[in-house]
C-alpha cells in the first residue's frame, strides 16, 4: 500500500477527524499538489465556519472552486459511466467525497458500497431503497428525492448512526407523519437533529404532531417547511404545538400564502424565533408591514443570518425599520434581492445598526442606480464585509468602477437568478 492509500484509508477509518485530512494535505504540498492540498484545507475550515462569516462567505462568491471543488473532480474515485450510483453534482465535504447519488439498488451493491473503503461517503440522496447494513453509520445526511417509504424503512432498519439531517425533496406522501415517527423511534433516526421538507405537503399541521417536544427524540436544531403550503392559522397550529422545541436554523422558503400575517404569528410567539441564528423567509409574501413586525421584535436579537428575497418590500420605509432595529444589530448575512427597493432603501442601509457588522449583502435584482452606488461610497467600508452583490447592469459602468474603487473585490457583480 502506498502513502497515498495509506493516508486516504486513515481518512475513510476516521471521517469525523479532521487531523488525517490535514495529514493528507500537508503529503499534498510535499508531492507538488499545493492547490489540492489548499483545496483540502479550506474545505476542512469552511465545515467548521458558520455561514455567515467571512470565509464560508468568500467561498460562496469568491472562491467558488473551494466550494464545489470543480477542479479536483478527477481526483474523485471513478464509477462506471451511466451506472445507478454516480457522484453528486457538489461530491466534496472537507476536501474528499462525501455525497453520492443512489438510483439503484443494484448498482449500490457493486459500485456504492466499495467506495466506503476509497472514499469518506457520509450523504446519499437515495431514489431507491438499498438494503441496511454498517456502512449507515458513516452517514451523516441522507435525501428522499421521490417516493422516500422504502428507501426510510431502509434507513430506520440500519444500526445506530450519526445520522444527523433528513431531507424530504417531496414531501407529499400520504401518511408523511407516521413515516417521521417511525424515523423517531428506529436506531438511526434518534439522533436526528435537522428535518427539511419541501414541496407540496398540504396536511402540515399533522407532521407537526410527531414534532412534539414530549416524544421521545433529540430536539430538533434545524427545520425546513419549504413550499409546503403555509398560512398564518397553519404557522400558529405548527408551531403552538413544538412551543418547547428550540431551533437554530428555521427555513420557510417559497410559502407565499405566509404574508406579513404569518410574521406576526412568528414574532407574536417568541420562542419561535428566540434561539434562531438563520431565518429564510424568501418568496413568503411578506410586505413592509410585515419586515416591521420582525424589526420590533426583541426575539430575533440572535440573528445572523436573514433572508428576506424575493418579497415585495416596496418603497424605504421597510428597510428603514429594519435598518434602525436595535434588536437586528447582529446580523451579520441579509439578503433583500429582488424585494422591490429603490435608492432611498441602500441609503437607510448604509446607516443601519447592523451596517459595521456585515460580511454579506444581497441587493441584486433591485432598482438601484448612480443615486444608490452613491449613498454605498459615502458609506464607511465594515470590516468583515466580503460580499456586496450588485447588479452589474442598472449601474452602468462608471458606477460600478467606482464601486470597485470604494470597496475593492468585496463588490461581487452577478446579475441576479
Amino acid at each position: 500500500m502506498t502513502d497515498h492509500d495509506a493516508l486516504v484509508r486513515a481518512v475513510c477509518a476516521g471521517p469525523d477527524d479532521d487531523t488525517p485530512r490535514l495529514v493528507f494535505a500537508d503529503y499534498l504540498d510535499d508531492h507538488g499538489d499545493p492547490d489540492r492540498a489548499a483545496f483540502v484545507r479550506a474545505q476542512v475550515e469552511l465545515a467548521r465556519t458558520p455561514p455567515w462569516e467571512p470565509f464560508a462567505v468568500l467561498c460562496r462568491h469568491r472562491r467558488t472552486d473551494w466550494l464545489t471543488g470543480e477542479p479536483f473532480k478527477h481526483t474523485l474515485p471513478p464509477l462506471l459511466a451511466g451506472a445507478g450510483v454516480r457522484w453528486h453534482p457538489r461530491p466534496f465535504h472537507r476536501g474528499f467525497g462525501y455525497r453520492l447519488e443512489v438510483r439503484s439498488a443494484i448498482d449500490w451493491e457493486e459500485f456504492g458500497l466499495p467506495l466506503f473503503d476509497r472514499a469518506p461517503v457520509g450523504e446519499l440522496h437515495l431514489w431507491a431503497a438499498v438494503p441496511p447494513g454498517d456502512w449507515a453509520r458513516h452517514l451523516r445526511a441522507v435525501h428522499f428525492t421521490a417516493n422516500p417509504v422504502e428507501p426510510l424503512r431502509a434507513v430506520c432498519a440500519a444500526p445506530a448512526t450519526g445520522l444527523a439531517d433528513i431531507h424530504f425533496h417531496r414531501a407529499d406522501h400520504p401518511g408523511m407523519e407516521f413515516l417521521v415517527a417511525d424515523l423517531h423511534a428506529s436506531p438511526g433516526g434518534r439522533a436526528v437533529r435537522g428535518l427539511h421538507f419541501r414541496t407540496g405537503y398540504t396536511r402540515v399541521s399533522d407532521l407537526f404532531n410527531v414534532l412534539r417536544p414530549d416524544l421521545p427524540h433529540v430536539p430538533l436544531n434545524r427545520l425546513t417547511l419549504a413550499n409546503m403550503g403555509l398560512t398564518p392559522d397553519l404557522l400558529d397550529r405548527c408551531f403552538y404545538r413544538i412551543s418547547a422545541v428550540r431551533l437554530s436554523e428555521l427555513d420557510l422558503t417559497e410559502n407565499y400564502g405566509i404574508g406579513s400575517d404569518g410574521v406576526r404569528v412568528l414574532t407574536d410567539r417568541p420562542h419561535a424565533l428566540a434561539t434562531l441564528s438563520v431565518l429564510r423567509l424568501a418568496d413568503c409574501g411578506v410586505s413592509s408591514v410585515g419586515a416591521m413586525a420582525l424589526a420590533r421584535s426583541e426575539a430575533v436579537a440572535g440573528l445572523r443570518m436573514l433572508d428576506l428575497s424575493r418579497n415585495p418590500l416596496t418603497g424605504g420605509r421597510a428597510v428603514m425599520r429594519l435598518a434602525g432595529s436595535p434588536h437586528l444589530a447582529g446580523l451579520r448575512s441579509l439578503d433583500l434581492s429582488r424585494c422591490k427597493l429603490g435608492d432611498a432603501a441602500v441609503r437607510h442601509l448604509t446607516k443601519a445598526t447592523f451596517w459595521p457588522n456585515l460580511v454579506e449583502l444581497d441587493l441584486r435584482g433591485n432598482h438601484i442606480n448612480e443615486v444608490g452606488a452613491g449613498h454605498l461610497m459615502k458609506a464607511p467600508v465594515p470590516p468583515d464585509l466580503t460580499a456586496l452583490l450588485l447588479d452589474p447592469d442598472p449601474l452602468g459602468p462608471r458606477a460600478a468602477g467606482r464601486l470597485r474603487g470604494h470597496f475593492g473585490e468585496r463588490v461581487v457583480f452577478v446579475a441576479a437568478s
